[in-house]
């Protein structure tokens, strides 16, 4: 009880003091300085945190960012290569990157995929005309590109995506369907 009665007596004398201080000149002022003082010191400690929590969501989101543009790209090799290809040839280009030609059963159309400059394309022929377009996301780099014959039906594709400083790689066997894996 002793000690109950003299703490409110020491709550009750300091809000006497802090009453006759706000009356005096310069006490706003001071209360104001001490105020910003405090809330710098708790920005500070807390500004490391937020920025590693606001860099670890970019990051999170970048990879997600690459995950689907290999997905993207997974899901045309697959359908090319998968179930319209009848030959599937292996070779090296004059740099020595991995080509793969795609001859499918449509009448006379051929896929061709080459690595070239950090992007992969697919070259479309037909008996009368020729495309090639980028099977990239356009703001992703491929920075690797493999392809191996594992057997005469399963293709091994590798590739490794970069953006912003972030790099994964990835890794699909494809198996053919209709088609066969030739080495030329």
């Amino acid at each position: 009880m002793k000690q109950k009665v003299v703490s409110l007596f020491s709550i009750c004398l300091w809000r006497s003091k802090a009453s006759r201080l706000r009356t005096e000149k310069g006490f706003l002022l001071g209360e104001l300085q001490i105020t910003v003082a405090v809330m710098a010191l708790v920005t500070a400690l807390l500004y490391g945190d937020f920025y590693q929590l606001v860099q670890g969501w970019h990051k999170m989101f970048i990879d997600v960012q690459l995950r689907d543009a290999s997905r993207y790209m997974y899901s045309i090799l697959e359908k090319d290569l998968c179930y319209e290809s009848k030959l599937l040839t292996l070779s090296d280009d004059y740099r020595g990157n991995a080509k793969l030609l795609c001859q499918t059963g449509h009448a006379g159309k051929t896929y061709t995929y080459t690595w070239e400059g950090k992007s992969l394309y697919k070259t479309t022929k037909t008996t009368n005309t020729s495309g090639k377009n980028p099977l990239f996301v356009p703001d992703c780099s491929v920075v690797e590109w493999q392809v191996q014959k594992l057997n005469d039906k399963f293709l091994l594709i590798k590739f490794a995506l970069e953006k912003q400083g972030r790099r994964q790689n990835f890794e699909q066997v494809m198996h053919c369907f209709n088609g066969s894996v030739v080495y030329e």
